[in-house]
């Protein structure tokens, strides 16, 4: 039980780590320096072109991108590494079958399988397998180095210069906060239970106090969330505060925009 909730609560530390980034936003570096409407256009326009592309030379080329991005803009590599792991490893198992499965000339014959024989691996398999870890590696870690260098509040501006609808951008921002509401209550909750917790308990026993644990949980999620919902009413409701309109584009936007269009021109090139 003690690993349970030692678990439970270094994963509710990771996600708030990963939703409230408050120092590398302030570091002084490239992405930093850029307008975050232009650095969310050009960050889509490299995932399109990421996700477009099946060559596994030209992705890993496109990969090389958001690395030069968190070397310039003084990220450290192993916060970085660190939120890329878990998708590139889930993906990984999700897509590892298709190594077998894909028709071609096989690479090397695995252990034979009762009911199923021999499993061969293809090599159209796998590049197939390759391509795709690679693709959703350098998806994620563009994504991880935009809201690594870009305050949450500076996103949802960039949203409304970009004129998107304000129901779509009111509906991020609650499920932003509550996501937050719901990452800090698990880990208190999971703390104050440790501290409670004396002794071996029988695998019923935990299975028990595991099930009233996440009852109470759900419940006090829930009342959390009124209360909040509460004080942004008592604010002003859900009101988006003025942004500054008056922010001019500067040498950093015309650097990264062309780092953007130098990539796009790569990859159209390559194809």
């Amino acid at each position: 039980m003690d690993v349970l909730d030692r678990t439970v609560a270094e994963v509710s530390g990771e996600a708030q780590s990963f939703l409230l980034s408050t120092r590398t936003p302030e570091r002084d570096g490239f992405l930093q320096a850029v307008d975050p409407a232009v650095k969310l256009l050009g960050t889509l326009v490299v995932l399109v072109a990421t996700v477009a592309t099946d060559d596994l030379a030209t992705l890993c080329g496109l990969a090389l991108v958001p690395l030069a991005f968190a070397v310039t803009s003084r990220l450290p590599l192993q916060t970085l590494a660190k939120r890329v792991t878990l998708p590139v490893a889930a993906s990984t198992v999700v897509v590892a079958p298709q190594a077998f499965l894909q028709p071609g000339p096989a690479l090397v014959s695995l252990p034979a399988v009762p009911l199923v024989g021999p499993l061969p691996v293809t090599e159209p398999g796998l590049d197939y397998v390759a391509a795709f870890v690679v693709r959703v590696g350098t998806c994620v870690a563009l994504l991880s180095v935009l809201l690594l260098t870009t305050r949450f509040s500076d996103l949802l501006a960039a949203l409304r210069r970009l004129r998107l609808p304000s129901l779509a951008i009111t509906l991020l921002a609650i499920t932003y906060r509550s996501l937050l509401v719901f990452f800090r209550e698990l880990e208190r909750m999971t703390h104050a239970r440790r501290s409670r917790t004396f002794g071996r308990q029988s695998l019923r026993a935990a299975w028990r106090s595991t099930g009233s644990f996440l009852g109470t949980f759900l419940l006090r999620s829930l009342e959390r969330g009124e209360r909040v919902g509460r004080a942004a009413r008592a604010r002003g409701g859900t009101r988006m505060t003025p942004y500054d309109r008056s922010a001019s584009l500067g040498i950093a936007d015309a650097a990264f925009a062309l780092t953007v269009v130098a990539v796009v021109t790569a990859r159209v090139t390559v194809a």
